[in-house]
C-alpha cells in the first residue's frame, strides 16, 4: 500500500491530492491484472468439470470474455492513473507560472504581493500568495 494518507477508524485510507488518486487508480489496475491472471488459469473446463460439452463450451467462452474484460479494465485504470499524474505535473507547472506572473504585478507601489499594502482601502486578493 502506498503511504501519504490517513487511515480512518473504519479502516479506509484517505489519500490527499492528485498523487494519491493516481496511485489508487494504478493500484486498482494492478489488482485487475491479478484478476485477469487468476481467470486465465481457468479457461479450459471439460465435460467432466461442468457436466456437459455445451456447458463446458459456454463456461469457457464466459471465462475468456471475463479475462478480456479484466485486461481492458486494468489497462484503462493504469492509463487513467498516468493521466492524473500528468495533469498534476501540468497544473503544478502552470500554478508556478501564475505565481511568478502574479509576483511581478505591482500592487500599491510595491513589486511583491506578500506585503499587505492596500489600494483604495482594500487589501489585494493576491496578497496571500
Amino acid at each position: 500500500m502506498h503511504t501519504g494518507g490517513t487511515v480512518g477508524s473504519d479502516g479506509y485510507q484517505v489519500k490527499a491530492g492528485m498523487t494519491g488518486q493516481a496511485l489508487q487508480l494504478d493500484d486498482a489496475g494492478t489488482d485487475m491484472d491479478g484478476v485477469s491472471s487468476a481467470v486465465k488459469s481457468r479457461t479450459s473446463y471439460s465435460y467432466g468439470d461442468v457436466g456437459g460439452d455445451d456447458a463446458a463450451s459456454a463456461l469457457n467462452a464466459f471465462v475468456k470474455a471475463w479475462e478480456a474484460e479484466a485486461k481492458t479494465l486494468a489497462s484503462a485504470l493504469h492509463e487513467l492513473g498516468g493521466k492524473v499524474q500528468l495533469a498534476k505535473k501540468t497544473y503544478r507547472g502552470t500554478d508556478g507560472l501564475v505565481k511568478t506572473h502574479a509576483d511581478s504585478v505591482s500592487v500599491g507601489g510595491t513589486s511583491s504581493l506578500t506585503d499587505t499594502s492596500t489600494q483604495g482601502g482594500r487589501t489585494s486578493a493576491l496578497s496571500s500568495y
